[in-house]
């Protein structure tokens, strides 16, 4: 797994948190965690961040909208960004797409599959 890149983990639900936290450290890969988007974009800075999970539904600025941010910005346009998301029907989906995210995840997601994504990710796929 690639060694010092972390996965961004934001999500206001911290059950969620260690859960993904949990996850991926089995799987040797480091991860920092944000409650909110202002968190997460406290956290990227200074950071090597190598990829973005982030839940759609947070209060203040959802994770559309951190999602625009962060593919708005310079520095991190490139960054990869999964989306995350517990809302039904395909508009969440579209909606995440729109803005910029890479890929949209449906929770109750299966744990092996978001592992592969992140190493996918992680190794630049």
């Amino acid at each position: 797994m690639s060694g010092h890149r972390e996965v961004l983990l934001v999500d206001d639900d911290h059950e969620v948190l260690d859960f993904l936290e949990l996850l991926l450290s089995v799987e040797g890969v480091s991860t920092v965690r944000a409650d909110d988007a202002a968190a997460a974009e406290r956290a990227l800075e200074g950071r090597d961040v190598g990829l973005v999970l982030v839940d759609i539904a947070m209060p203040g600025v959802d994770g559309l909208e951190l999602c625009r941010r962060i593919k708005g910005a310079d520095r991190t346009r490139a960054l990869p960004v999964v989306v995350l998301s517990a809302r039904p029907g395909q508009q969440a989906e579209a909606e995440a797409l729109a803005a910029g995210a890479d890929l949209f995840v449906r929770k109750p997601f299966d744990n092996a599959e978001l592992v592969e994504i992140v190493r996918e990710k992680l190794a630049g796929g």
